[in-house]
């Protein structure tokens, strides 16, 4: 498989993305400012760099120039906590293969690797940033089904109305065990969980659900900002990760994201 390079300064992002990568089967490398993700480059020369905009000691638009000057091939993915229209257009002029946004979560990220990686192995970069992942649904999941699992109503309603905007079909329980019993009985593509519930945790749920259920994505929602716990999580097989008060815009494009994954 592939060697990747991962540069970011945020820990959460750079131990996920090494879980999802190794999980399939590449050697990942990471770098928590711009002078060492150069210098792993430089050392290494890795397949495909990801590499976050704003980054101590150097600037991500720093290290996107060093990296050009040592390969002007080697694909590399821009993160950003924001998206200025002209800067993006500037790093895809300067050579970058794609320019996500953080807010979107792992999965458009994920997505992009694996597309690169395989028109790599095909020497085709054409349309990278506009054509369909060539994945097909999975068959043990319902497409658009979202199952929400939290013990506060006010949260659940929230989710509701959520999930209702973006033509998603609403699956809700009110505690983990009534989370397992309707994650079995529907196959849901997307399960949210609430870390903290009554009778069984969310981490429970996950570590339970998410080995007999691999064609579903969950997501933990907490009520603390525990990068441990997260990590935890993402470990256990959790695509993303995020903390109460619930950012409903963001949550929207991770939904959705993930959603098009599953598209044939």
């Amino acid at each position: 498989m592939a060697e990747l390079l991962i540069i970011d300064d945020d820990g959460i992002v750079r131990d996920a993305l090494s879980v999802f990568l190794t999980r399939a089967g590449h050697r990942v490398l990471v770098a928590a400012d711009g002078a060492n993700g150069v210098l792993a480059f430089r050392n290494n020369m890795p397949d495909l760099v990801v590499l976050d905009r704003d980054l101590p000691v150097m600037r991500g638009s720093r290290v996107f120039e060093s990296i050009r000057k040592l390969s002007d091939k080697t694909p590399i993915i821009m993160l950003s906590g924001h998206d200025d229209p002209e800067e993006v257009d500037s790093y895809l002029r300067r050579g970058a293969a794609a320019f996500l946004s953080k807010s979107g979560g792992l999965s458009p990220v994920l997505e992009m690797i694996a597309r690169l990686l395989d028109a790599q192995s095909k020497r085709d970069f054409t349309g990278l940033n506009t054509e369909k992942p060539a994945e097909g649904p999975d068959a043990a999941t319902a497409p658009g089904l979202v199952l929400f699992a939290d013990d506060d109503p006010e949260v659940r309603a929230v989710l509701r109305r959520l999930l209702s905007s973006l033509a998603c079909e609403p699956l809700e329980a009110e505690d983990g065990a009534a989370a397992i019993e309707l994650a079995r009985a529907r196959r849901p593509a997307i399960v949210l969980l609430d870390i903290s519930m009554p009778k069984r945790t969310g981490v429970e749920v996950l570590k339970e659900l998410a080995p007999e259920m691999p064609g579903t994505g969950f997501m933990m929602i907490s009520g603390n900002d525990d990068e441990e716990e997260a990590r935890d999580c993402l470990r256990f097989g959790a695509f993303d990760y995020a903390t109460k008060p619930i950012n409903l815009a963001a949550l929207g494009e991770i939904i959705n994201a993930r959603l098009s994954l599953q598209k044939p």
